[in-house]
């Protein structure tokens, strides 16, 4: 099972999301930033650490939000979703990937 932190990052009523490269699985999918949690790490430091690599954002005072766990037909995945409302930084894909803010609105959708 591969333990994944993921971030709900909430900015003036808009949430963040970044879309998945085309060669990765999933790719093309949009999804809360995240990543893989090392197997020395916490979850909070997994968090800040992907976040800080992928998008380019310091998290302050995450907040656990929820937890699934999903099974893919290769793999499963227990995914730590995390509120994050306070960070430093303007995020930007670091990795290639698209990084957007959506309306709850357009994310329903």
């Amino acid at each position: 099972m591969i333990q994944v932190v993921a971030a709900i990052i909430i900015k003036n009523d808009q949430l963040l999301l970044s879309k998945r490269l085309e060669h990765s699985h999933q790719g093309g999918k949009w999804e809360f930033p995240g990543g893989k949690v090392e197997s020395n790490e916490s979850l909070e430091i997994a968090l800040a650490r992907e976040l800080k690599e992928e998008i380019n954002i310091e998290i302050k005072e995450p907040i656990f939000f929820d937890e699934i766990t999903f099974d893919y037909s290769e793999k499963s995945v227990h995914l730590h979703f995390f509120l994050i409302s306070q960070f430093s930084g303007e995020p930007q894909g670091l990795e290639g990937q698209q990084v957007e803010w959506f309306s709850i609105n357009q994310i329903k959708d």
